[in-house]
């Protein structure tokens, strides 16, 4: 189990510690530089973090060479901004506010990979053979706008960021504004947004 943060391989031993596994070994590792022998595992499972990486095809590249002869690599992205409004209408609002910058094109990000054809052109970039390409619905259910903004800000990213450092007049502004925003995926006092992921299989010949 890898990571490019040393943070989040903390978490996720902390994790595995919970659920009493003893047979996975954690390691930061760089995705574009895997420190491991050529042909020398038999699959990969990465979701939600090519889309994330500075050069995605470096990193895939790198997964061709890890795998042996036959092995798989499964990942996940997400689809079009507009399909995942339990991200995106955070996203448009700290733009608005002026607390990111507007995505330059190229740069990494969470909607980067969201088009079959760009998926496939990485995969069959880096030397792997396109399996199956396929959507697959997700469903994220929150009981009020506290919860929704409380595991947003526990998650980390940048609405972590924002949250801590905006003064409380500021918050108080983006939890209305929020609400709004929220109104069409209201079910009783919480929310149910649906989001839209893209996941892929490959192998190595």
């Amino acid at each position: 189990c890898t990571d490019f943060s040393p943070t989040m391989v903390d978490i996720a031993r902390r994790r595995g510690d919970e659920l009493g596994l003893t047979n996975v070994e954690y390691r930061v590792l760089d995705a574009e530089r895997i420190e491991l022998l050529d042909d020398s595992v038999d699959g990969v499972l990465c979701r939600c973090g090519y889309m994330l990486m500075p050069d995605p095809a470096a990193s895939l590249a790198e997964t061709q060479r890890v795998l042996r002869s036959g092995g798989r690599v499964a990942l996940a992205v997400w689809r079009e901004a507009e399909r995942n409004p339990w991200i995106s209408i955070v996203g448009c609002m700290l733009l608005e506010r002026g607390h990111v910058p507007p995505p330059e094109p190229g740069a990494p990000g969470m909607f980067t990979m969201a088009r079959d054809e760009r998926v496939r052109e990485l995969v069959e970039g880096a030397g792997l053979t396109l399996v199956r390409l396929e959507e697959v619905p997700v469903l994220f259910v929150y009981e009020s706008l506290d919860e929704y903004v409380r595991r947003a800000r526990d998650t980390g990213g940048i609405f972590a960021q924002v949250w801590r450092e905006v003064p409380d007049g500021e918050r108080e502004e983006m939890e209305s504004q929020l609400a709004s925003a929220f109104k069409p995926f209201e079910v009783g006092e919480g929310y149910e947004f649906p989001g839209l992921a893209l996941c892929a299989s490959a192998q190595k010949d």
